[in-house]
C-alpha cells in the first residue's frame, strides 16, 4: 500500500552555511526519536557532525534534541535538506527502495537564499532511489548537465549554477545499513574534508 508523504521540515540552514547536505527522505515516522533530520539514532549522521564540531551529543529525545542538532549545524556552517519534498512510500517501509518521488525539494531555491553555499553532499547513491540519483534527476530536469566519475566514494563533479561553481560530493552513507562498509572514523574524515574549507 502506497502512501503519500510531504516533506515535514523541508530544509534548515544556517545564515551561515557553506556546505549543502542532501539525503532522501525522513525514515517512517514510527522510527523518529526527535522532530528533526536523521531522527532515528542507529543513523551515525548525528555521530559524524557532533565529531566534526567537536561535541559530545548530549539529547537524543524530543526537543532538546533538536536544538543541539541545530547548534551543531551552525558550529560547521551545514545546511541540510532532502530532495524528496513530496513521495509515496510503499508498506510504510523507511528504505529508500520503498520511496517513489512525487515532487523534488527545490534545491536551486536553497542556492539562491543561501549564497555561500559552494559544496553540496549527497548521503546515498546506490540503487534507483538515492539522493545522487534523485539529484541528477532533477538537475537534468533544471537542465543543468551533471555527470559523476566512476570509482570508489567520494566522488565529486561539479556544476555551473548562476556564475557559481558548485562541487557536488558523494559521500559514503551514514545509515547503519550502509555504514559497516567503511569505519567511522573513515566517515568522519571523508565529510569533514568536504565540511570544513
Amino acid at each position: 500500500m502506497k502512501k503519500q508523504e510531504i516533506h515535514p521540515w523541508n530544509w534548515f540552514a544556517p545564515e551561515n552555511s557553506k556546505t549543502l547536505i542532501i539525503g532522501t527522505f525522513p525514515p517512517t515516522k514510527r522510527n523518529w526519536k526527535y522532530d528533526f533530520f536523521y531522527p532515528n539514532t542507529a543513523n551515525l549522521f548525528w555521530r559524524i557532525l557532533a565529531k566534526i564540531a567537536d561535541i559530545e551529543l548530549q539529547c537524543n529525545l524530543g526537543e532538546e534534541a533538536v536544538i543541539e542538532r541545530k547548534k551543531i549545524l551552525k558550529i560547521v556552517a551545514v545546511a541540510i535538506t532532502d530532495m524528496g519534498r513530496v513521495i509515496l512510500r510503499n508498506d510504510n517501509s523507511s528504505l529508500d527502495e520503498n520511496l517513489e518521488i512525487v515532487e523534488y525539494m527545490d534545491i536551486f531555491q536553497i542556492l539562491d537564499e543561501y549564497p555561500e553555499i559552494t559544496t553540496i553532499i549527497c548521503t546515498s547513491s546506490s540503487g534507483k532511489v538515492s539522493a545522487m540519483r534523485w539529484l541528477t534527476d532533477y538537475l537534468k530536469a533544471k537542465n543543468v548537465a551533471c555527470k559523476f566519475p566512476q570509482g570508489k566514494k567520494p566522488l565529486k563533479t561539479e556544476i555551473n549554477y548562476n556564475k557559481k561553481i558548485i562541487k557536488i560530493v558523494i559521500a559514503y552513507s551514514s545509515s547503519a545499513r550502509a555504514s559497516n562498509r567503511i569505519s567511522f572514523a573513515e566517515l568522519v574524515a571523508i565529510y569533514q574534508k568536504e565540511i570544513i574549507h
